[in-house]
């Protein structure tokens, strides 16, 4: 290894004498840089890597303790030499201090000076020697766990055979010395959702976070314990069961590390998190039971924490009945939201005391419920998937079957939005919001078919609605409307006749010029100059008139 070294110095002749006095390459030293002063020795050491730096302590612009405090604060590695006229024990005590060990005084002979150059040499090599050793030993522990990683995902997918011999042969040949022939003791970790929505670098980062606590407050208790991802937002902890009969590590312990490990992700990672605990297995048997630990997470409705596959198994399965949701169906046609919603959330939470409550009851509750709310709102002509297909409904639809809580919300939201548009009482505010809609738009090419999506309705429902309340279609109040808008603009505003055909949804001015000429008798020219004339209401009377 060739060295580098710097001598700072601010007596240019002492540094040209001293370059002159030393033969370099004798002591491995391939480059010489030299600084008069330590504002350009801190330059050199950002461009270039220094191992071993030789520096007068007494300087004009900043002195060699000073670089040397700067060189620790910049966690550089190089190996200092600190030169001075004054045999000052201050001076050598705080060049110790800052981990300098090679103290010379002036003059300077060419022995002593070369033998301090060799001795910081031997440091500087074996200092690189210690930090490179380190950082392959870093690569190769990394490199370990992803290989370790690897091959218990291989095995989770049954790449690898799942049988003894061949999961042996296997870990044989790939170099994995944990325990591929000893029992193992899996534990599933998922998150069962969060506090907030995080951006997905964000929430990538965070589930980074969550794996690295999972492998070190649980995995930490048994000695070669590796962390596999299994899912979306889940992972699979597997420890080694001898090294825990070594350690002395029971359950008790993996309950209190699961719950610390729970607790940690609600308060620092803003997520809820269950852990499962599997039963010690053969390594070759973990494929099935993941797939038995995935289901008991399906099948955590109650949102447990902590729940033990042991437990699940010897726990007595009940079929329920669904509830009778005709009266439900009632409330709803009837608009008593109120009381939908008690008497709905009230059996939701009512299941929390059930046993044999599972995803698959939740499921079937879902679609029983669904089928109701539409068999109402088919009756009061209003369209389900026009109203229950937003992205918020669907967000929470897809959770629904997740948790009795997930499944409340939903119930939640399926009562509000359905009991808004079935009761009768509610026409009058379906209709001002179809009006409220279309005097927004009166600039827009607007259907039918688009106003009554706009409030959840059958197009055809909606216009016997509007004949029953307004006396007319929707075609014929979108006409009026239009009407009274192109006469108001037309009368007050010095806009151009073309414009205010445009500001009235009619970008055929001919057409525009025909319809209003229908509805008033006149051009649109000659309405606006019969109005600058004053003739405003003689106009609206005629053409009332002539409508009539």
């Amino acid at each position: 290894m060739m060295l580098k070294l710097l001598i700072v110095d601010d007596e240019v002749h002492f540094v040209k004498a001293v370059k002159k006095m030393v033969d370099w390459s004798k002591l491995g030293v391939s480059n010489v840089y030299i600084a008069y002063n330590v504002s350009t020795a801190e330059k050199i050491f950002q461009t270039h890597d220094i191992h071993v730096l030789l520096c007068d302590i007494e300087m004009p612009q900043g002195s060699g303790l000073e670089l040397l405090e700067w060189l620790q604060r910049s966690e550089l590695r190089t190996v200092p030499i600190l030169m001075t006229c004054h045999a000052d024990f201050q001076y050598a005590k705080e060049a110790v201090r800052l981990g300098c060990s090679h103290y010379l005084l002036k003059p300077l002979s060419k022995e002593e000076l070369e033998n301090a150059i060799l001795k910081a040499a031997d440091t500087a090599i074996r200092e690189r020697e210690l930090a490179d050793a380190l950082l392959y030993r870093q690569w190769w522990s990394r490199q370990q766990a992803i290989h370790h990683e690897r091959f218990w995902t291989d095995l989770l997918n049954e790449t690898i055979p799942a049988r003894s011999e061949a999961v042996i042969r296997e870990a044989a040949a790939r170099q994995i010395s944990h325990f591929p022939e000893a029992a193992v003791l899996p534990v599933l970790l998922v998150v069962r959702g969060w506090h907030q929505e995080f951006p997905t670098k964000d929430r990538k980062l965070l589930e980074y976070a969550l794996k690295n606590a999972g492998e070190e407050l649980i995995g930490g208790m048994r000695t070669g314990s590796v962390i596999v991802p299994v899912g979306k937002e889940s992972w699979l902890l597997i420890m080694p069961v001898s090294q825990e009969k070594k350690e002395g590590v029971g359950e008790s312990s993996l309950g209190m590390m699961c719950g610390q490990f729970v607790e940690f992700c609600k308060k620092h990672l803003y997520c809820e998190v269950a852990c499962y605990e599997a039963e010690p297995i053969q390594a070759h048997e973990i494929s099935s039971l993941l797939v038995r630990l995935l289901e008991l997470d399906r099948n955590n409705v109650n949102g447990q924490n902590y729940v033990s596959l042991a437990d699940y198994s010897q726990s007595a399965i009940v079929q329920l009945a669904m509830p009778d949701m005709s009266g439900w169906a009632a409330m709803l046609r009837q608009g008593i939201k109120e009381r939908l919603l008690e008497e709905t959330i009230l059996f939701i939470r009512g299941l929390r005391l059930q046993s044999g409550i599972d995803s698959r009851y939740l499921l079937a509750f879902k679609a029983d419920f669904l089928q109701m709310a539409h068999a109402v709102l088919q009756q009061q002509g209003v369209q389900a998937h026009l109203m229950f297909c937003d992205a918020s409904s669907l967000r929470l639809a897809e959770k629904a079957i997740r948790s009795l809580a997930d499944l409340e919300r939903w119930l939640t939201h399926v009562v509000i939005q359905a009991a808004n548009y079935t009761h009768v009482s509610l026409v009058r505010n379906v209709i001002d919001r179809a009006t409220r809609y279309m005097l927004s738009n009166l600039d827009q090419h607007l259907s039918r078919e688009s106003v009554a999506n706009h409030v959840y309705l059958n197009p055809d429902y909606l216009t016997r609605l509007f004949k029953r309340e307004l006396g007319c279609t929707i075609p014929e109040y979108m006409l009026r409307e239009r009407m009274k808008l192109a006469k108001q603009l037309l009368a007050h505003s010095d806009l151009a006749v073309s414009a205010v055909s445009m500001a009235v949804g009619y970008s055929n001015f001919s057409h525009f010029a025909k319809l209003f000429k229908q509805h008033t008798s006149l051009t649109p020219i000659e309405f606006r100059q019969s109005g600058r004339k004053g003739d405003i209401d003689k106009v609206e009377i005629a053409s009332g008139k002539s409508r009539s």
